[in-house]
Formats: C-alpha cells, structure tokens, sequence
C-alpha cells in the first residue's frame, strides 16, 4: 500500500460477531492477538501489546465523515474535528513537544481518526492532554474563524493537485449528495453558512463514547496501560452513534468530463463503481487494485516501459461504506496525452474481455498480500486498519483473516468478477489538463 491506502480496509461488513474479550481466531497473524472490551461509558477499546519498541499508538477512530455533512453544510465534519484538537493552553502545548509526542488529524468519508504517538514512557502525561482537548473543545469565534480560512487555503491546494481535483470530481459524479471527499473542506458558500451552533451540535451528537472505537498498540503491560485508558476515555459523554445519512449512488451525466489546466502534463483517469462492502468483494478489489496498477509487474507498468508514454501511473481504491469506486490513473506530457488515453483505454478493455491467466493470478496474489503485510508492519498504520474494522461494528480479526480470504479467490471467480463490473459501458473518463478538442464536457479550473 502506498501512503493513505491503509483507508482501504475501512468499514466492510460485519463479518463475525464479537464475542468476550481475549477470544482470538487461529488465523491471526499480526503479532500478539489483541485483547478487545469496552469501557464504562461505552467507548470500544482494541488493545495490543507491541514489545518490539518503546513506542504508543493510540488510535481514536469516531464515526464522523464527510457523509454525515448535513444538507448544505459539506466541511461540517471536518470542522468540527478540527476545531477539537486545538490546544487551549499553551503550557501543555510545550509539555507535549517537550515530551516528543505529536498527534494527528485524517478525516474521511465515514469516520475521522485521531492518531496520538507516544514514547511508553510519556503516555501518562500525554493522553490526558488529547483527551482534554477532545472533551471540552473551545468553540470560540476566533478558532472558528481561524480554521475555516485554512480550510480555504486546503480547499486550493486540493484543487491544484491534479490527483486530489481527480478524487473529488469522480466522487461528485458518482454520489448524489457531496459526499465521499468531493466537498471534504467545504466550500465558500457552505463555511460562510455554518456557524457556532451548528459545530456544537454536530459535536456533541458524534463525539460520544459509543460512536468511537480506540485502538492502542503499546509495549505497556496492561495492568500499566489499563487503569490510564480507563481514566483518559472516560472523559467521553455515553451516547450511541446517531442514524447514518443515506449516501444514493448516480450515473454521471456524461462518460466523459475534462478540467482545462494550462501545464505541460495532463492526468488521465477512467473510474468506475465496483458492488457494495462485504469481506469477499474487498478482497477481490484489493487484488485487481495491485494487479492493475500497483508496482512494475502490474498491467498499468507496460504503458510506461514502452518509450516513456506515462511517468507516473496508478490504480486506487476508495472502498467507502456505500459503494467502492477504482480509479485508474496516469500522468503524462500534453504532447502524448491523446497516445495515452487511448493506450489506458486499450488496456482496460483488454482487462475486461481477455481476463487473467492463472499463472498472472498467482503472482498478483503474492504481490497484493506482500503489500498489505509491508504496510501494517508499522503500529500506527496497524492501529488505523484495526480501529476502521472494529469502528464499523466488525471484527479486528478480519486483518488477521485477510490472507486466507485473498488465498481463496479462484480463478473463475477473479474472471468474473472483471467481466460484471469492468464492462466498457460502466467508465467514467476524466482529463485534467491542456484539451486538443476531444469532445468531452468541459468544466472550468477556476
């Protein structure tokens, strides 16, 4: 996985019922198998103890993203997330650098994560620092302010990049409502609209203990790291996650759509919907992920061997709850931007009726289970897979269940399964950069 593609595992369906804590499937692998239970206000809490580093991850997943935006309010969750880790006191502010602990902010569609890294031998001091902030945010007009211009300076970046204003476009063509990263920072009319109440509320509907699920890996013995959970998270209010908002998926209106950009490069993308969330369908996504456009044996690489056509090319999944989208992807010079698109369509619909050989499936399960396993093998990165499983109301134990999932994929299956969903008909094409005429729905880089 490259980095952000550890989000891929979020929300699938429930695949096992919780059972006590400390009731471990024999086919973890991922280390010590962690002890899961919950605490008095509610909070759900992973915890697994990680010797080989003196180091703490805790991972503070709740489910508020960019779908439970109300209507009109896009950027509301990231907002209001935002605005819960601004630090209040500047002495503690000192402490936490002093300490070399750091903390981090990811909001997606069906959920934010907090992330808090610790040396073990900081964790007291620190976590109660976070857990302060989050607890009793300060909803000032000041902050409000100050984060809702930086939210306008994110909202340019993003559209500057090529590869994020690909993300947000496809994800506004195939979700009816702006969901799923197309309005992730709102836009002008939205913040000029929302205002203190409204991130009071939202906050304190979403940031409750039964809406939010920890993940801690740690070389901590529990009977350390235990009692201090117990007093840090507990300073959640109980509550239940309130009622997701329906995300109705859309046809575009057009196949085909071009962002004109004055630049010597040009993206060229082809994106479509793949079937709903369910352990079996991720597994088959994150196999034609790899095998498609992850590293030089993929079937995206040949375009970019022969003679230079593209210099940078990728295929990503997006597996939100609602429906997973692939976008295949590739970065070109305005000179050969028509050669490319072309080339990417050729090999898509070769991928669609000619299909894989057992002996290309072989190895593009090797590839795909050695990519999940190079990933995870850092704590955080674990820790964020771990608490979107359990934040879902599924089991953690999908991650150690993963290989033997990927290892049963048939050949049959795999075929199938390109024929049903990469049919020629179901593409969306985007361009983003200098048009030479091509007859697509041109939309304004403004």
């Amino acid at each position: 996985m490259r980095p952000g593609a550890w989000l891929l595992l979020a929300l699938l369906p429930a695949l096992w019922s919780e059972g006590g804590s400390g009731n471990v499937e024999p086919s973890w692998r991922l280390g010590r198998p962690p002890r899961a239970y919950a605490l008095d206000n509610g909070l759900s809490v992973v915890l697994q103890r990680d010797e080989s580093a003196a180091i703490t991850v805790v991972q503070l997943r709740i489910g508020s993203g960019d779908r439970d935006d109300p209507p009109g309010m896009p950027g509301l969750a990231y907002l209001a997330a935002r605005l819960g880790l601004e630090v209040t006191d500047p002495v503690q502010l000192r402490r936490l650098m002093e300490f070399g602990s750091s903390f981090s902010l990811s909001v997606g569609g069906d959920q934010t994560l907090i992330t808090l890294r610790s040396l073990s031998r900081h964790l007291d001091p620190s976590l109660p620092v976070l857990t302060a902030m989050l607890g009793d945010p300060l909803f000032s007009d000041l902050r409000v302010k100050g984060v809702k211009e930086l939210m306008g300076r994110l909202q340019r970046l993003e559209n500057e990049d090529p590869v994020d204003c690909m993300r947000r476009t496809v994800a506004a063509a195939f979700y009816g409502i702006p969901a799923y990263g197309a309005a992730r920072f709102g836009d002008e009319a939205s913040l000029d609209r929302i205002g203190r109440r409204d991130i009071q509320s939202f906050y304190r509907s979403h940031f409750v203990a039964g809406n939010m699920v920890a993940v801690v890996i740690s070389d901590l013995e529990e009977v350390r790291i235990m009692p201090l959970l117990a007093r840090c998270l507990g300073v959640f209010p109980a509550g239940k996650r309130p009622p997701a908002r329906p995300v109705p998926l859309s046809s575009p209106p057009h196949a085909a759509q071009a962002i004109e950009r004055q630049a010597e490069q040009a993206l060229i993308s082809r994106s479509v919907l793949l079937p709903s969330l369910s352990g079996d369908s991720f597994a088959l996504a994150f196999l034609l992920e790899n095998w498609l456009g992850k590293g030089v044996g993929s079937r995206l690489w040949r375009l970019r061997s022969r003679e230079g056509l593209a210099y940078g090319l990728h295929a990503g999944l997006q597996p939100n709850r609602e429906a997973m989208v692939l976008n295949v992807y590739l970065q070109t010079d305005r000179s050969r931007s028509g050669e490319a698109q072309a080339e990417l369509e050729q090999l898509l619909r070769s991928v669609h009726d000619d299909g894989i050989g057992s002996g290309e499936l072989t190895a593009a399960k090797a590839h795909a289970l050695a990519d999940f396993w190079r990933d995870i093998e850092t704590r955080e990165h674990r820790a964020a897979i771990l608490a979107l499983l359990e934040g879902g109301g599924l089991s953690h134990r999908f991650a150690g269940d993963f290989a033997a999932r990927l290892d049963a994929i048939t050949l049959e299956e795999f075929n199938a399964f390109l024929r049903d969903w990469l049919a020629p008909g179901r593409w969306f094409s985007l361009r983003i950069g200098p048009l030479e005429g091509n007859g697509t729905i041109v939309t304004s880089d403004k």
